[in-house]
């Protein structure tokens, strides 16, 4: 065989070799079956006072948001992307409260937060917030010292200002015709402003407030307190605090005899834990009643949120679930409205937009340019005796007041 043929057969061995190689290519290229991942889930945090002096409520409170955040999964998410929740713990607390967003923030990737509960913690996290541009939305955080802060771009709330609840407590002083009062608050952020604005209504309508008392939630005994109110003889004592405080503060009222006087209560003081001791329950149901921001009866928003609160969890919602679900709903729906989650600042001032006259579970919401309710509604409550309850007895809700 000549070396011209040798080579002639050896080309055309490799030519034979080479097209199939082609041939696999372009079916690859054709086909391409690399897997593609998925896209990133919206993430959402719920930063929560499960421990501490709002423990009792802040389970139900994050259920609520729960809630929410699985009717929009349901129906195909936000523009079409699944939402992940995360759900940290503030421990009440204004330290654990800015520690939960930043672990939101910093370890989870969290840019838009429901929480916190408290306004301490609220009032602590809005610097981070807006040097990060995170938003968050309380649920719960009614001091009107957040009101004015110039961290406010990133940090609005579905809970009304406690200038508001505060006129709601004073004029239920000025409708019951009472004369003397006296005022004893935890001394925080939320207790010493909200009480601050119930004393200067009441003062602006020459009521005499015999004495004005601060108290350390901590010590779990306030005996020395109620004992300088006792020597005053009130007409009516306004009382603001947390669920554990308030379960000392009125079992040792009712045990110097202070149940005599009209005790006017709030929002924090209503939960469950509060009349877990028989002693206080029994003196709640007795001496005591209040206030809570809450919607009117009727709205369909509220009795839908209701209805599938109840479905999914085997009761009924408690104070602020209603908050809550909205907090989540304006995120998200904001969110589908701009068409990404990436930029915060545009998500907030969605917000704003969609907040006018928007028909919430809790109400209707309208914020002004800091993200504040411009009115609300609140419950007149008051502690009924319950044989079906666990505790034996219940909130109840007597009347509206609308501001």
């Amino acid at each position: 065989m000549s070396k011209f043929l040798k080579l002639m057969i050896t080309l055309a061995a490799l030519a034979l070799l080479l097209v199939p190689a082609a041939g696999c290519t372009d079916e690859e290229d054709d086909g391409d079956t690399t897997p593609v991942p998925d896209p990133d889930p919206i993430k959402i945090g719920l930063a929560m006072g499960l421990t501490g002096g709002l423990s009792g409520i802040g389970g139900d409170i994050r259920d609520a948001g729960l809630l929410a955040v699985a009717e929009w999964n349901a129906a195909g998410g936000v523009n079409g992307l699944q939402i992940e929740t995360f759900v940290v713990d503030t421990k009440t607390d204004a330290a654990g409260g800015l520690e939960a967003v930043k672990q939101l923030h910093q370890i989870n990737g969290v840019s838009y937060i429901v929480g916190p509960m408290a306004s301490g913690s609220v009032m602590a996290s809005g610097p981070f917030c807006l040097d990060n541009e995170v938003l968050i939305i309380s649920p719960s955080a009614t001091s009107p010292d957040i009101t004015g802060q110039p961290w406010r771009d990133f940090v609005y709330r579905t809970a009304p200002s406690d200038t508001l609840q505060g006129a709601a407590m004073a004029q239920m002083v000025i409708d019951g015709g009472y004369q003397t009062v006296s005022i004893l608050a935890l001394n925080n952020v939320y207790g010493v402003g909200l009480a601050g604005v119930v004393a200067e209504t009441l003062e602006d309508a020459g009521i005499d407030i015999v004495n004005d008392i601060v108290y350390d939630p901590a010590t779990l005994n306030y005996l020395t307190e109620l004992q300088i109110i006792k020597d005053q003889n009130p007409d009516c004592v306004i009382y603001v605090g947390y669920e554990d405080d308030a379960q000392v503060v009125f079992t040792q009222a009712g045990q110097l005899g202070l149940d005599s006087a009209q005790w006017i209560s709030c929002d924090g003081v209503a939960g469950p834990n509060t009349y877990a001791v028989a002693e206080a329950g029994n003196f709640m149901a007795s001496s005591v009643i209040g206030t809570r921001p809450g919607a009117p009866a009727g709205l369909e928003a509220r009795d839908e949120f209701n209805a599938a609160y109840l479905a999914e969890y085997g009761s009924d919602p408690t104070s602020y679930g209603d908050f809550t679900y909205d907090a989540v709903n304006l995120i998200l729906q904001a969110i589908e409205n701009v068409g990404s989650a990436d930029d915060v600042a545009a998500v907030a001032a969605e917000i704003l937009d969609i907040a006018q006259d928007y028909p919430g579970a809790s109400g209707f919401i309208t914020f002004d340019a800091e993200g504040d309710r411009t009115s609300a509604d609140f419950e007149v409550w008051k502690v009924v005796v319950d044989p079906d309850s666990t505790s034996g007895f219940a909130y109840v809700t007597t009347e509206m007041i609308s501001l």
